[in-house]
């Protein structure tokens, strides 16, 4: 930065250069010159900071999309292989299978359907207008057609709302 020598002969320059009455006006001109230059910094330098971890973070995210696509190409290897390994097992035990047919005493084949367990229910929906339709049937009046039933006008005097 500055010496206080170097400070002292620009301010003997400004107070020849400037008359004393205008120096604290130029004193405050200066001051705000210097404090926009610093926001002015500040900003590019929060933007630059920002730029370089957005770069960060666009890296990382490269580096992670490649490492998953690896493991992507590994885990469908794996499987294929798997896959063959099933149906070439499964061939050997059809042929097994064929020599001791159910005919000839051998275990039964498998199934190829099953039964199902539960007896499917009806849904939400379908008992709604089943209870609708049922209503409708019996003709029970609907809750809300009853809530707008119109009350009979107030009296003079305060008495209690009759429904009519």
């Amino acid at each position: 930065m500055l010496d206080f020598g170097e400070l002292l002969v620009i301010g003997v320059v400004a107070l020849i250069v400037l008359p004393p009455e205008r120096l604290p006006q130029a004193a405050r001109a200066l001051g705000q010159w210097v404090g926009k230059l610093q926001n002015y910094v500040a900003q590019v330098r929060v933007e630059f900071d920002r730029e370089f971890h957005l770069a960060d973070l666009r890296r990382l995210g490269e580096e992670a999309r490649a490492s998953a696509r690896s493991v992507e190409t590994q885990l469908r290897s794996a499987a294929s292989g798997l896959e063959s390994e099933v149906n070439k097992v499964a061939a050997e035990t059809m042929t097994a299978i064929g020599d001791n047919s159910w005919t000839s005493g051998g275990p039964p084949p498998p199934p190829t359907n099953f039964p199902r367990r539960y007896k499917p229910r009806p849904s939400i929906d379908d008992l709604t207008q089943e209870i609708e339709r049922l209503k409708r049937q019996l003709a029970v009046p609907d809750s809300a057609a009853a809530a707008r039933r119109k009350l009979a006008p107030r009296a003079r005097i305060n008495r209690v709302r009759v429904r009519r």
